[in-house]
């Protein structure tokens, strides 16, 4: 198990957590959303939650109850976050989405001159965050490519988010998972598309994150090998508590991902699922910042699988299709 902190000063935190930890979603409740016919049956199943009480107008409020209780989420996190680095942390998602859309509304007009959001550009990391927009810039003004956009500002949020996440052990251990399970989602996509050469050594390369137990040189050598030799290869037991099982299940999945793109997203859901067994380390801390983390991340978990769920729904996706998106945290 990764070490927690010792701060009694969540102490007041931890017991507010604790009371509100059994309203959050479990399988059963899930179920009813999965059966939902359709929009208006996923609202009514919705109404009777405690996300009905952010609900206006039918279907059509649906995004915009998300959105509050994602707010509410939020502001809650932030009251008793007692470390600003930790609310920090937390507000750069956002920011890299936005970081996101500002290159690509610029360099889609012929631009140069980015406007880097502002909780990136008074951040420590500015002088990290400048040098990589800037080669970014450089890099898609000679060969525009808006996947490599998203990927490189992907990899910058890894680097950012491990500085300042560096006080705590936990949160080192969470992003550092988060690379592994996506840097072997990039694995097995690659090799749906291509025979491991150079090309797709490339591409590795560049969408790698770094922090994880993984190496760079492992995955590309992995590249070129048949798949049995790809899982005994990378299939170690990672030093996360998610233990080895949970690692070579989410890679075996890989291997079914080359067979049927389908299965992509049972992939994506079991490493959302092993990250949530890493948070669930620590619902027998009694101080530290980790059940306040843990609690706001199994809240967002929570929201994912809802507006999932809800997309699923409006599609007419069969309910098979539709389990396969939702990520348990029990």
């Amino acid at each position: 198990m990764t070490k927690l902190s010792e701060e009694p000063k969540y102490g007041f935190a931890i017991g507010r957590i604790r009371a509100l930890e059994p309203a959050l979603m479990d399988r059963a409740r899930y179920e009813r959303f999965v059966r939902a016919r359709n929009g208006e049956e996923f609202v009514a199943a919705l109404a009777e939650t405690p996300y009905g009480r952010f609900l206006e107008g039918g279907t059509a409020g649906v995004g915009l109850a998300f959105d509050r209780a994602a707010e509410e989420n939020f502001a809650f996190f932030s009251e008793y976050a007692l470390d600003d680095w930790l609310v920090r942390l937390f507000t750069l998602p956002a920011a890299f989405r936005a970081l996101k859309t500002a290159l690509k509304s610029a360099l889609s007009q012929g631009g140069t001159d980015v406007t880097v959001p502002r909780e990136l550009a008074t951040a420590e990391q500015k002088t990290l965050i400048d040098k990589e927009v800037a080669r970014i810039v450089e890099a898609s003004v000679e060969s525009p490519n808006p996947a490599g956009v998203d990927a490189a500002v992907d990899r910058l949020m890894q680097d950012v988010e491990l500085q300042v996440a560096s006080p705590s052990e936990f949160l080192v251990g969470y992003l550092g998972l988060h690379a592994d399970t996506e840097n072997l989602r990039t694995l097995a996509r690659l090799k749906t598309k291509t025979d491991g050469g150079e090309t797709a050594a490339g591409e590795m390369e560049a969408a790698f994150l770094r922090g994880g137990t993984l190496t760079l040189a492992s995955l590309a050598a992995a590249l070129p090998e048949p798949w049995p030799a790809v899982v005994e290869l990378l299939a170690k037991a990672p030093p996360y508590g998610t233990g080895s099982e949970a690692f070579r299940e989410y890679l075996e999945r890989g291997q079914a991902a080359v067979a049927d793109r389908r299965s992509f997203t049972r992939m994506e859901r079991l490493g959302r699922e092993m990250e949530l067994r890493f948070l669930r380390q620590t619902r027998y801390a009694t101080f530290g910042h980790e059940p306040l983390v843990t609690y706001f991340l199994l809240r967002e978990n929570e929201l994912r699988n809802l507006r999932q769920l809800y997309a699923a729904k409006l599609a007419g996706l069969a309910d098979e299709e539709t389990q396969e998106m939702v990520a348990y945290a029990d």
